[in-house]
């Protein structure tokens, strides 16, 4: 087996433990630890459906991700026992995206879960008034300049990198075709983040603090994957360039792993102010 087949399943074989095994187990644990710490009993408003709901909505993300497990380790087996260079006998490209999509799949279920959560705490709020930030918001109080400007800086150098590599005319280059894709993808996240600023209060009951911390934290990590997906498109083009492209499924599983690191961040519950939930207001 040649190293570089090697290195692809050592880089996989981690994006598999990662992405299906460590991180939602430290899902899984943080929601054990609110459940545990703050109950239906004492915090009422943080459930707006029955505890068992919540608990079978946790066994569901369980099972998913250890489906999604054994089918990581069962690619990883026939790969390396395969007589061909591909997964599966197909372009591994296409395999470790299909894979990438199904690792994803709880993610995307516990999004549509939070948008249900959010909409039943509307509906039972019982709250008469809404207190509102007297501060306007602006992006730069949540992301720096700099970091803006990098982001920036990595769009102007791929469009230029795009235009010095069209000039050969690689008959595989999609050409400048990649620079709308990734303005695409830019603008996809400028309006994300545009609601995040702007848009209504997903919890009524959210600490304007909570809310403050919540936003920076969507922001700098919408703008993370920008110059993450910019930068991995560039190397997976300068791979293909210079006749490497045997890596890219390399640089794909740590694409994947870094998207991981990135999307997971949105999951911390240190510095929350749970005291909101409370059944009776607190009395100062």
């Amino acid at each position: 087996m040649p190293e570089y087949d090697m290195l692809f399943y050592l880089v996989f074989l981690s994006q598999v433990l990662l992405i299906s095994f460590y991180l939602p187990k430290k899902v899984l644990s943080r929601l054990r630890y609110i459940v545990e710490t703050y109950p239906p009993s004492k915090y009422p408003r943080l459930y707006p459906v029955s505890i068992e709901r919540v608990k079978k909505t946790q066994r569901l993300y369980r099972i998913i991700n250890f489906m999604v497990l054994l089918a990581g380790f069962g690619l990883l087996f026939i790969g390396l026992y395969s007589p061909s260079e591909q997964m599966l006998n197909w372009d591994t490209t296409i395999v470790l995206t299909i894979y990438m999509v199904f690792q994803y799949s709880p993610l995307l279920i516990a999004a549509t879960s939070g948008f249900t959560y959010f909409n039943l705490k509307r509906k039972t709020d019982s709250q008469t008034t809404r207190k509102a930030e007297l501060r306007p918001r602006r992006l730069f109080d949540f992301v720096s300049p700099a970091m803006i400007g990098l982001a920036a800086f990595v769009y102007v150098a791929f469009a230029c990198f795009v235009h010095y590599i069209s000039q050969f005319e690689f008959p595989w280059f999609g050409g400048y075709w990649n620079i709308v894709g990734v303005t695409v993808l830019n603008l996809l996240f400028a309006g994300i983040i545009f609601r995040q600023l702007y848009g209504k209060k997903k919890d009524p009951y959210q600490a304007h603090e909570d809310r403050r911390r919540q936003i920076e934290l969507t922001v700098k990590s919408l703008v993370f994957v920008s110059i993450a997906a910019t930068i991995f498109i560039a190397i997976s083009v300068t791979l293909n360039t210079f006749d490497l492209r045997h890596f890219n499924p390399v640089a794909m599983c740590l694409y994947f792993q870094v998207l991981a690191l990135i999307s997971f961040r949105e999951f911390r519950i240190d510095n929350i102010n749970f005291e909101v939930y409370r059944g009776e207001p607190l009395v100062a």
